[in-house]
């Protein structure tokens, strides 16, 4: 072999060298994001089954405290913590560039509306009600219709997260 023979011969194999090393850096980033975003959508499935039970437990908690004011019951003592309800994932899966892959702009408006109930605003919110409520600064009939959206509002979010779920677990 010549010297231009060897040179030809070494440009291609450094060339090929270089394309082949795009092509697995290409597909190894491809799989690490399919396998990160499997693993954040089972983690998710799990987040809103755990959701879905807290929700309910907060609606018995919501249908106890609508009986204590329709009795007046005023030392009865109601605390929500509405806080306890887990949103790593979801909070993950919406920063994730993926989530118009599986959810329509209606779902993550839905999933908006109940991260900003559930947080510690809207604890307070209803906590510093039923504290008004047992002080009598409150009337009864302004307690229960907080009380009532509040309980409307958990029934229709576990009807989103139902859905939602449904679109993330099937796709």
């Amino acid at each position: 072999m010549t010297f231009w023979q060897y040179l030809l011969a070494t440009f291609v194999g450094v060339a090929l060298g270089f394309v082949f090393s795009i092509i697995l850096f290409y597909l190894t980033n491809r799989w690490s994001r399919n396998a990160r975003k499997k693993s954040l959508e089972g983690n998710l499935v799990k987040e809103f089954v755990f959701n879905e039970k807290y929700l309910q437990d907060l609606i018995k908690k919501l249908d106890a405290a609508l009986q204590d004011i329709t009795v007046e019951n005023r030392n009865a003592y109601h605390y929500f913590r509405y806080r306890s309800y887990q949103q790593l994932f979801t909070t993950t899966y919406l920063s994730q560039d993926f989530i118009y892959e599986r959810l329509e702009p209606d779902d993550i408006y839905k999933l908006g509306l109940i991260l900003d109930r559930m947080s510690s605003w809207g604890e307070q919110f209803i906590n510093d009600l039923m504290r008004r409520w047992n002080n009598n600064a409150v009337s009864s009939q302004e307690a229960l219709q907080f009380v009532r959206l509040d309980r409307d509002s958990m029934s229709s979010f576990i009807k989103d997260i139902q859905q939602i779920r449904g679109k993330i677990a099937t796709k």
